[in-house]
């Protein structure tokens, strides 16, 4: 039996955990420590402008308005959207707010592991279980098996987070050999990956069919975690890490990655396990081009997009006219940070639309859906499956292939310079 140090449900969830408190306790239940969790309004809010979503429209605002009756039933801390716009996605609010080195986290949705990459435990539960935890603030965990990921040598330009998961997902994922395991993410090589990134490589363990992911804990995180905790030192997060013991064995092995090795890369319509170096396509057209969620919605992500316009917006380039460029943040916070760093002249003078914080089209809710079968979209989300985002062919790649192939109008691989050069790369 383990403390929980932290949760959260959405609105797409939280109906569920009222329902089954109210009849496992009664009308008048209690949540002992309300402000330990946490309520999101993120999965569901642009639901209303998408065709297919509109036989729901009731339904959904049902699952809104019983949201709202738990949050002031139980006193949880409350992140609803005001006038419209939701203060973000769930995952990527909980790491900039509440979300520590060595907290052990447990939440309604399978990307909760993206917590992670701040070097906490964190996987996702179901609605059941949840409403038992955040009852008792105890949960019963089986210990997982862990795999770990030694990485060496740094990333080369044009190749981020997303392409080293999307090559661990095309090898070690696709031979089971991360299921149901706690990736450990660690070695020298981390150093060199921001905390977004981090993020990105947690978030993604549950594509791999992974427990969780977790990465080790180093200077970067202590300073980027105290940037964000008012009145706090590097040194106060620094006595809170995790490490794994000296001699640690590993049921999934110790596995080494070069990252100087590694290529853009997409993964194929149909499953995050169809890998595939970009270099080896032949010029897929796309209709669509799609930067957001959870996993690609973070402030380094906003810094890759306004990279690969700035430069084609030098060389007189912008998005395409044969392909639509939808950005959406993943917090108010990304936003301003957007704000500051000017990159919404940016993306507005090249041609892309800009959307509020919000889940979106990762979730098929929302703009940069597919709306037939024919439509091929390249997306920085999470996860490919059929029907996820629409009816079309989708492709996953990182925010700077999503960027790059949205002025090319075909998937192509970011390179430094390309849009200089009569022929992109």
């Amino acid at each position: 039996m383990v403390k929980v140090d932290g949760g959260y449900s959405h609105e797409f969830t939280t109906a569920q955990v009222h329902h089954f408190l109210s009849q496992e306790y009664g009308e008048d239940y209690v949540v002992q420590n309300p402000a330990k969790f946490a309520v999101f309004e993120d999965h569901l809010l642009y639901a209303d402008g998408v065709e297919r979503m509109a036989p729901f429209s009731d339904k959904i605002q049902t699952l809104r308005d019983l949201q709202r009756e738990f949050q002031r039933h139980t006193g949880v801390r409350d992140y609803s959207a005001q006038d419209g716009i939701s203060p973000g996605i769930c995952h990527q609010v909980a790491r900039e707010t509440f979300v520590d080195p060595g907290d052990f986290i447990q939440a309604t949705d399978s990307h909760t592991c993206m917590g992670g990459g701040s070097n906490s435990l964190a996987y996702g539960v179901g609605s059941t279980e949840y409403a038992g935890l955040i009852s008792s603030g105890f949960t019963i965990v089986r210990v997982p098996e862990s795999i770990r990921f030694e990485l060496v040598g740094e990333l080369k330009p044009g190749v981020t987070a997303k392409d080293l998961m999307l090559h661990i997902l095309d090898t070690h994922a696709k031979r089971e050999e991360t299921l149901d395991h706690v990736m450990e993410f660690g070695g020298p090589g981390l150093t060199s990956i921001s905390m977004d990134e981090r993020a990105t490589l947690c978030n993604m363990a549950t594509e791999c069919s992974a427990r969780s992911g977790i990465c080790e804990g180093d200077d970067v995180t202590a300073e980027w975690m105290a940037a964000r905790r008012e009145g706090t030192t590097p040194d106060a997060f620094r006595t809170r890490f995790v490490a794994p013991d000296e001699g640690a064995e590993y049921s999934g092995g110790v596995h080494q990655i070069d990252l100087s090795s590694l290529v853009p890369m997409v993964a194929e319509p149909g499953d995050p396990t169809y890998g595939r170096a970009i270099g080896e396509l032949e010029g897929v057209p796309i209709d669509i081009a799609y930067g957001g969620s959870c996993t690609a919605g973070k402030e380094h992500d906003m810094d890759f997009y306004a990279l690969v316009l700035a430069e084609a917006l030098e060389a007189g380039r912008q998005v395409s006219p044969a392909t639509q460029m939808l950005i959406q943040f993943g917090s108010e916070a990304v936003a301003d940070y957007a704000r500051r760093k000017e990159y919404l002249e940016v993306f507005e003078r090249a041609g892309v639309r800009i959307i509020d914080p919000g889940c979106g089209a990762c979730i098929g809710c929302g703009p940069g859906v597919s709306e037939n079968r024919e439509q091929v979209t390249i997306s920085a989300i999470n996860r490919n499956f059929n029907g996820r985002s629409g009816p079309g062919q989708l492709y996953l790649g990182s925010p700077l292939t999503v960027a790059a192939s949205a002025v090319e109008g075909r998937i192509v691989a970011y390179t430094p310079g390309m849009f200089r050069t009569p022929t992109s790369v």
